[in-house]
């Protein structure tokens, strides 16, 4: 199946949006990881300040202890509690940003357990200095292993801050790389978009020209099947009358020859002579058939109002219908805009029709009309032979009967030419029948202005 530009046009569309939703999407992601890394990245930062802040504040209280050592003055020692206290503070705050990572809280209870130990030998070195004075407290300090203590807490402090400082590389790379990624993913999807929609452009393009020319082509086909037709025309209307001058004086002789020499015709010449005769008629018909087919919506008329009651007492005045033949109006029927002559045309063939073909001794013909939506439903029933369901569709084609000639005049034009009236007002015809029961001819009209199409 060849696309038109418009499923081509849609078609690009669509995978333009995909693409975008697509890009969307990874930068959706992008943007998630990235504000994980940059949370993680913060956290670690935290703990990295944290823990500088713990071995400060540590320094801090055994600096204060040791100024309190030597002039013994307890203001000295509130500071020192104060430091303690957020220390503590801080060393559970590290310890609750930690949780998950099992390297990191070994090293912070060993860190805790180092803290304690100084903390609990400086608290000893205190309460000698209470009780035993400076010169004992002097001695119990400088015998203790201060310095190497301070070493290795200052030591472990440095090992958790190296882990964060790896991790928070491991997030720059990861960040990095994701930036990386994204900058060319994007790249990539701008350039398959351009091609995509530079393909596209080009069929697109070359599509138009296809269209173009094919127009091009239709319009010019068009106005040579215009002109054709307008030949074909004028053809069949100069020969249709140029027919029935000869026919018409062919008939005439006919009936001349039959009428003074009918004493000299045996049974079978005069046979021959009635059959002569109705030949020329039936091509005379014949004629005036193909010239009313023609002229439906070529010839127009002015649409007026006209009223169905009257026209079709008229139609049926004209037919002058057999007195065994009964044609009745079931309800009273609507006036519409429309071609006089075109409706006037559609009911006498159609009752013309009934008339003809009827082989009850009491014939019946019921025209009935009802409204229907935005139309008029019509229907013209009788009670004549009935017609077999293979020839519903048969019947409405040109030139084509049911009859034999022979036995009833007709020339094959009447219902075709019912069918395209209807059709050019927009309607549609059909019937239902069966054979012995007679038949019913339902047409639709509208009930707007009928203009032909």
């Amino acid at each position: 199946m060849k696309w038109s530009i418009e499923h081509k046009a849609l078609t690009g569309f669509a995978v333009a949006l995909a693409i975008i939703a697509a890009i969307g999407w990874l930068a959706y992601q992008s943007t998630v990881n990235f504000m994980h890394a940059s949370t993680q990245a913060t956290h670690s930062q935290e703990i990295i300040t944290d823990l500088e802040e713990v071995f400060s504040l540590t320094n801090q209280a055994e600096t204060r202890q040791r100024i309190y050592l030597i002039d013994g003055d307890e203001r000295h020692l509130a500071p020192r509690q104060a430091y303690i206290d957020r220390m503590r503070f801080l060393l559970g705050k590290v310890h609750d940003a930690t949780v998950g990572k099992p390297g990191q809280q070994a090293l912070l209870r060993r860190l805790d357990e180092r803290i304690d130990a100084r903390l609990a030998l400086l608290d000893g070195i205190l309460k000698v200095r209470r009780e035993q004075g400076f010169e004992q407290a002097r001695l119990k300090l400088m015998a203790g292993s201060g310095e190497r203590e301070m070493d290795a807490i200052h030591e472990t402090v440095e090992q958790l801050q190296k882990e964060e400082t790896t991790r928070l590389q491991q997030l720059a790379d990861i960040s990095s790389a994701n930036a990386d990624r994204m900058l060319a993913i994007f790249i990539v999807a701008l350039v398959s978009v351009a091609i995509f929609f530079g393909v596209l452009f080009l069929f697109i393009v070359r599509e138009m020209a296809e269209r173009k020319q094919a127009e091009e082509q239709r319009a010019l086909l068009v106005h040579e099947l215009e002109s054709a037709n307008e030949e074909l025309r004028n053809f069949g209307y100069v020969v249709s009358h140029d027919l029935k001058a000869p026919l018409r004086a062919i008939g005439s002789l006919a009936d001349w020859i039959s009428t003074d020499y009918a004493d000299k015709f045996d049974d079978e010449g005069k046979e021959h002579m009635r059959l002569l005769i109705g030949r020329v008629r039936r091509m005379d018909g014949l004629i005036d058939g193909i010239l009313q087919y023609s002229r439906v919506g070529r010839v127009r008329e002015t649409i007026v109002a006209v009223d169905l009651n009257q026209l079709v007492r008229e139609v049926i005045d004209m037919l002058a219908p057999p007195k065994n033949i009964t044609i009745s109006i079931g309800n009273s029927l609507p006036t519409v805009m429309t071609e006089p002559t075109r409706v006037q045309q559609l009911f006498q063939n159609l009752l013309s029709n009934a008339i003809k073909y009827m082989d009850k001794p009491d014939g019946e013909i019921r025209i009935a009309c009802a409204a229907e939506g935005r139309q008029w439903k019509f229907s013209i029933a009788d009670n004549g032979p009935g017609i077999d369901q293979q020839h519903f569709e048969k019947i409405f084609q040109l030139f084509q009967t049911l009859a034999p000639r022979d036995r009833v005049e007709s020339t094959g034009v009447g219902l075709a030419l019912v069918k395209k009236i209807v059709e050019m007002y927009g309607g549609r015809i059909w019937l239902e029948s069966a054979l012995g029961r007679g038949s019913t001819f339902f047409f639709t009209l509208p009930q707007t202005v009928a203009t032909p199409s």
